[in-house]
């Protein structure tokens, strides 16, 4: 039997994952944007809890640290993007400049890890070896049923062919 957690956890992907298929469609408002946002970050907070077995105390020291740090990436990713789409529809950029943004599109995941690596002591901080460990683990986890509700969900029902 499925525990109340795990059910309300699989409603939350379940939804999160339309929402997804919503936003791939360009149907979300920017405030609806902010609410699923929102909402993803509770349900995340509420797996990892649950998948490193996390204590209230540790809850309460852990997620606004990981809030921050995941914050910081966003913002990266965001500004990355943002720079590749200028650069892209630029027709007078210069090679420089292309190979810059280049450069710095190549450069993306190595500042994601340094990001990463700079909450890793203080997380110790909070977190014990294997929850630690575990992390990542997680995260991936979380990721990934993100990504198969979706597909399960945001594929397009077969359509008719056109009668000639």
């Amino acid at each position: 039997m499925l525990t109340r957690l795990t059910k309300a956890l699989a409603l939350a992907v379940l939804l999160t994952a339309s929402s997804i298929a919503a936003a791939a469609q360009g149907n979300m408002s920017d405030s609806d944007r902010q609410r699923w946002l929102r909402e993803l970050r509770t349900y995340k907070h509420e797996y990892l809890a649950k998948e490193l077995s996390l204590t209230r105390d540790q809850q309460a020291q852990f997620f606004p640290l990981y809030d921050e740090m995941e914050t910081r990436i966003e913002d990266l990713n965001s500004q990355t993007r943002d720079l590749e789409t200028r650069l892209s529809g630029d027709l007078g950029a210069t090679d420089t400049e292309l190979r810059q943004g280049a450069r710095t599109l190549f450069e993306l995941k190595q500042a994601e890890g340094q990001i990463e690596l700079e909450y890793f002591d203080r997380f110790q901080a909070i977190l014990k070896p294997r929850q630690m460990l575990m992390l990542k683990s997680a995260e991936r986890k979380f990721t990934s049923q993100l990504v198969k509700r979706h597909r399960r969900i945001g594929r397009p029902a077969p359509q008719p062919a056109a009668a000639d």
